[in-house]
């Protein structure tokens, strides 16, 4: 086994990044073509996104990257926003992708990724983390179940084009 590296991301490491979300946008459109479109189709979206993370560096956003290497192999973005008026918590943290390349699955490097997002979380006094996650990945839904997540509320869809 290959050894890794957790790190902060850097401006330049944008462009791999980009790379790695407009993949896991393809497998998501491979598990559901209905919702989601491929990663060449919201390339423009996709970094425009990302770059809000790169560029306003900020207190409540953090890409953590996994590196072989010194090749990244994996990241999540996590951030923290104001829970809803109902919510007993008024922070959240939320874990909005996770991404380890295929080549490096089933070798911890989800696990390392989430302790240290979650030990960011924890040093801002954040008790409470979501994470939405597609019904039709199965790999994504496990994962989180394994690092301690359970269903708490569904989001549905209504496809008004075939109304």
């Amino acid at each position: 086994m290959v050894e890794i590296e957790i790190e902060e991301a850097k401006k330049e490491d944008f462009d791999t990044i980009v790379r790695l979300q407009m993949s896991l946008a393809d497998y998501h459109k491979r598990i559901d073509s209905e919702y989601f479109k491929s990663g060449k189709e919201r390339e423009n979206q996709i970094k425009n996104w990302l770059r809000k993370f790169f560029l306003k560096k900020r207190r409540n956003r953090k890409i953590l990257l996994a590196k072989a290497k010194g090749k990244i192999v994996g990241f999540f973005i996590g951030s923290i926003h104001k829970a809803h008026p109902y919510c007993k918590e008024e922070k959240i943290g939320e874990i909005s992708v996770a991404f380890i390349d295929e080549k490096f699955r089933r070798q911890g490097i989800g696990k390392m990724l989430f302790d240290e997002m979650i030990k960011w979380f924890k040093d801002r006094k954040i008790k409470l983390v979501e994470v939405l996650v597609a019904s039709k990945n199965k790999i994504g839904v496990s994962a989180w179940k394994k690092y301690g997540f359970k269903e708490m509320k569904k989001t549905m869809k209504l496809n008004l084009k075939r109304q």
